[in-house]
């Protein structure tokens, strides 16, 4: 989609172009067709790989990929652009390692009047052997080209690290009447890139992005870097143990204006408190499209169990276009025994295929013990693939967990405890399953040091078998920025560890206790559009929570003390660390509750703080169209001499249908108003006779009386 290219129209933030790659054609034997002005190549190559049309739902698939999609598309519905490299290369069960240079290019771009250009899509993708994926941009009709890696830091065999990439092109494409821009897959083998959402747009004059963040977790002497813990035992943060965290940022300018005084700020909460608040102690101007890293040194030391959010934000002196890209978040908590560097939720898989896949690999994670403790057990995510469950773990395989302490005299890790042998079952499938260590009295009792927890694992086909056979795999996060260096794995057929590319989830678990066990949890509902649409009246009905809290049941009657819309109910004593699943209904019926047509329910994990915030069904409206919604409108002076000034206030952007009829019938006004969410206009009905009319904005109607 192609927005007029007009001066007229143009501003800061500005779209001017619009992808979401709505390309099914039913009548095209292929069943997509590729618009007028789009290029689809493969260089040099007759391999028959290309770009290729998907719908939303389809997946990708091949000998090493099984994936739903493109899962951070912001438009699935309609279909996304992909290269499954993986697919071309396995066919009838042959696997070829074919590598092409593959790219499209999107129609030529005139940016006279664009002084300046930012490019944005949404992305997913895998590559292998070395990630090499761009896009290149030229304004000479391709005689040169300027290009932008996509890669964002991203290892091999790994997936995108940044999904939602933004690249100031302003340094070639701004001002120029011949921009071309093309994505470039430069010649693997292996996996896929998928792209969605492409838009082009002004930039505004003041943007500043928080690009990389480090966290860093150390030691009383600021010396020894833990990295991001996601769940740290209390016995080991307290002034014997860790000193904090401390943080660094990278800062990209992507506006049009140099960005003065720049900063970096980190606050933490605990428990909804802040508890910290610094500043970099260094300020700094940064140039148009130009980097700058920023450092706070200070030690955030925690105090206590408890949730933990550390929100980091770029900072400057002028009011920044988009500053919901100026700031990354994080939460982390202390416990009484559960050592963790993962979440509870997987994203990927962990295995030692492609360094060996041996029958007794191990695979172990890095964990500093600050404070002499006693080890209870070790938990792992056991997970088997959905997507193909022949290559990861079945019932049947079997494992045991050891823990190994760093001797610093020899410079290896030593074995000091284990755990018995487990088979596998099939509800040990995907879940967290926990062994107990093998206790003797004294080796479970260890000193400060460095240890690693460890699985290894059993599936019974011998050294260096078919992957697609013999595969053990176990729950890999994605979620959070890990320290390289503390997620390894050994061979079977060596003494060495070495790093792995994912990270594999195995908690330590000591022996400690003192933690809350319950915390309350407290719902908050935004029933705006279904009060707006009349579905839900604040004055006759009621809404409650109905979940695994309450047996799915009815809870109290939520309520809106303040009138603003958002009903409240606070439920006590819920276990810590349950998932719990949930959903809203009005007057405890079913037929109006959230997700009528038996969408999935709401999940949350509880811990020492729950708040949450929700929006009834999602924001979409029940029985009526959402963008038919207006949540309020209202005309003045009313009555009048036949001059009003019309003013809209929506609860998301929409689009506005605004008309005024007589009393008759006839229409006298009308307007299509795009994408807003507030609106405000001056309707004249003075050249028409005296009397009532009636104003339509959407789904709201109010009375006008011209006299």
């Amino acid at each position: 989609m192609v927005f007029p290219n007009e001066p007229g129209l143009k501003s800061e933030g500005e779209v001017f172009f619009k992808e979401t790659f709505n390309w099914k054609d039913a009548s095209n034997p292929r069943g997509w067709a590729l618009p007028t002005g789009w290029q689809n190549v493969e260089d040099g190559d007759a391999n028959g790989f290309k770009f290729i049309w998907r719908a939303g739902t389809d997946s990708i698939r091949g000998r090493y990929t099984f994936l739903p999609g493109h899962i951070y598309s912001k438009s699935p519905e309609d279909g996304y652009f992909v290269l499954p490299m993986d697919e071309y290369n396995f066919v009838d069960g042959i696997y070829t390692t074919l590598g092409s240079v593959c790219w499209f290019q999107l129609p030529e771009q005139n940016c006279t009047t664009r002084p300046t250009v930012v490019l944005k899509f949404s992305q997913y993708f895998r590559c292998n052997p070395t990630p090499d994926i761009k896009v290149y941009v030229s304004n000479d009709l391709g005689v040169h080209w300027s290009s932008y890696n996509m890669v964002y830091e991203t290892k091999v065999n790994n997936f995108a690290n940044n999904p939602y990439p933004e690249v100031n092109i302003s340094d070639v494409a701004g001002g120029m009447p011949h921009v071309w821009i093309k994505f470039v897959w430069n010649g693997m083998a292996r996996y896929f890139w998928c792209i969605d959402d492409i838009t082009l747009a002004e930039a505004y004059n003041n943007e500043l992005q928080l690009e990389t963040p480090w966290l860093k977790m150390k030691d009383q002497e600021l010396i020894d870097n833990q990295g991001f813990m996601y769940m740290i035992p209390n016995s080991q943060t307290d002034a014997t143990g860790l000193g904090g965290y401390t943080f660094r940022a990278g800062f990209w300018n992507a506006g049009r204006d140099d960005q003065e005084s720049c900063y970096l700020n980190a606050e933490i909460f605990k428990n909804g408190v802040s508890v910290y608040n610094q500043n970099s102690t260094r300020t700094a101007d940064i140039w148009t499209l130009q980097k700058d890293t920023f450092e706070i040194l200070t030690p955030s030391v925690t105090s206590g169990y408890g949730n933990y959010e550390m929100v980091l934000t770029a900072k400057q002196k002028a009011v920044d276009g988009l500053p919901a890209n100026n700031v990354y978040r994080d939460t982390y908590y202390v416990t009484d025994s559960v050592y963790s560097m993962s979440d509870w939720e997987w994203e990927t898989y962990a295995s030692t295929a492609g360094h060996g896949n041996n029958d007794g690999d191990y695979m172990g994670i890095v964990y500093d013990i600050n404070k002499p403790t006693e080890v209870n057990s070790i938990s792992c995510m056991i997970m088997q693939r959905h997507d193909n469950p022949n290559a990861s773990t079945k019932p049947g395989y079997s494992f045991q967990y050891w823990l190994f302490k760093w001797n610093e005299t020899d410079q290896v890790y030593n074995e000091i405890l284990y755990s018995s042998n487990v088979e596998i079952t099939q509800e040990m499938l995907n879940t967290w399953v926990t062994v107990p260590m093998e206790k003797d009295g004294e080796s479970e009792f260890i000193e400060p040091g460095k240890y690693v927890a460890a699985i290894q694992q059993f599936h019974g086909g011998g050294l260096a078998p078919d992957n697609n056979t013999y595969r053990f795999t176990i729950g890999s996060d994605k979620s959070h920025r890990y320290s390289d260096g503390k997620t390894l794995y050994r061979l079977i057929t060596g003494d060495t560890w070495s790093n792995l590319e994912d990270l594999s989830m195995i908690r330590l678990n000591l022996n400690s206790t003192g933690a809350p066990k319950n915390a309350d949890i407290v719902f908050n509902v935004d029933m705006k559009i279904p009060i707006a649409n009349g579905s839900f009246k604040p004055a006759t009905d009621f809404v409650d929570v109905s979940g695994t809290i309450n047996n799915w049941g009815s809870s109290a009657h939520m309520t809106d003390a303040d009138g603003d819309g958002i009903y409240t109910l606070t439920v006590p004593a819920v276990g810590t660390f349950q998932k719990i699943e949930y959903k809203y209904r009005i007057n405890a019926d079913w037929n109006t509750s959230e997700f009528p047509a038996g969408g999935p329910n709401r999940v949350y994990r509880t811990s020492y703080y729950n708040v949450l915030h929700d929006v009834f069904n999602n924001g979409k409206s029940l029985g009526i169209d959402a963008t038919t919604l207006t949540a309020s409108i209202s005309a003045y002076p009313n009555p009048s001499n036949g001059q009003f000034t019309l003013n809209v206030t929506n609860p998301q952007v929409q689009d506005l249908n605004i008309a005024v009829t007589n009393i008759e019938g006839q229409k006298v006004y009308e307007n299509l108003v795009k994408s807003v969410s507030t609106y405000q206009e001056n309707i004249d009905l003075s050249a028409f006779a005296k009397g009532m009319y009636f104003l339509k904005v959407n789904n709201q109607v109010i009375k006008l009386l011209v006299k």
